[in-house]
């Protein structure tokens, strides 16, 4: 096997499970739409939280994917296939987070015009908007993702893995919201999308061999 046959193979394994990224921006669409509903229709409300609301959704819908990223791959073998592959491991969970970022957060930005038209996001933020996800989703995914191989042994390690990974999630739903809001006041905002892109570059650089190192732990 090769690191492009693992790569297609991913891609396979995606659209096979792609009632989980259903489910995902479903849960997406659903929980952006209750706010109006449930809270205040009022444009004068809604057009300063948008920013919040959309992020935080867009949180809880990478939840229920991180949490069982693991989780078929332990119950078929898969996971020690790849340890006795010959591969780099850490190289080999980085392929697999890519090819879940780009088949989770890619059909969430298509339904962000439409979301963000309902709460009265302002056009001229929209566009920091999909920056903020394009930069901020890639650490979620990585941190996740050691949450995720540690607790893929375990039946229920969904609330689990949300007490692990939660914490290290607020950072940057901050920077990504501050962002936002700082493009709604007409405020600089490159420094917040800066703080973004380090922590996504500093995940993308300790992930990998963390979640390798979890992944070992969890198969033996």
């Amino acid at each position: 096997m090769t690191y492009f046959s693992f790569l297609m193979t991913e891609f396979c394994v995606l659209w096979r499970r792609k009632h989980d990224v259903f489910n995902a921006v479903l849960f997406f669409i659903i929980v952006v739409s209750l706010f109006p509903l449930g809270i205040d229709p009022a444009p004068e409300f809604l057009a300063p939280a948008s920013g919040g609301i959309l992020w935080c959704a867009a949180v809880l819908s990478i939840l229920m994917v991180i949490e069982g990223i693991f989780k078929e791959d332990y119950r078929d073998g898969s996971l020690e296939q790849w340890l006795v592959s010959g591969l780099y491991l850490p190289l080999l969970v980085l392929l697999k987070l890519i090819v879940q970022w780009a088949g989770v957060v890619m059909p969430l930005l298509m339904v962000m015009p439409l979301l963000s038209q309902m709460l009265y996001l302002p056009s001229g933020s929209f566009w920091v908007l999909i920056m903020t996800v394009v930069l901020g989703t890639p650490s979620l995914f990585l941190i996740g993702a050691i949450g995720a191989a540690l607790t893929v042994s375990l039946r229920q390690g969904a609330m689990l893995v949300m007490l692990l990974i939660l914490p290290f999630y607020l950072p940057v739903i901050i920077f990504a919201v501050s962002a936002i809001r700082a493009s709604q006041e007409g405020a600089p905002y490159f420094g917040f999308l800066a703080m973004l892109l380090a922590m996504s570059l500093l995940s993308l650089v300790i992930s990998p061999f963390m979640t390798a190192v979890a992944v070992k732990a969890s198969v033996n």
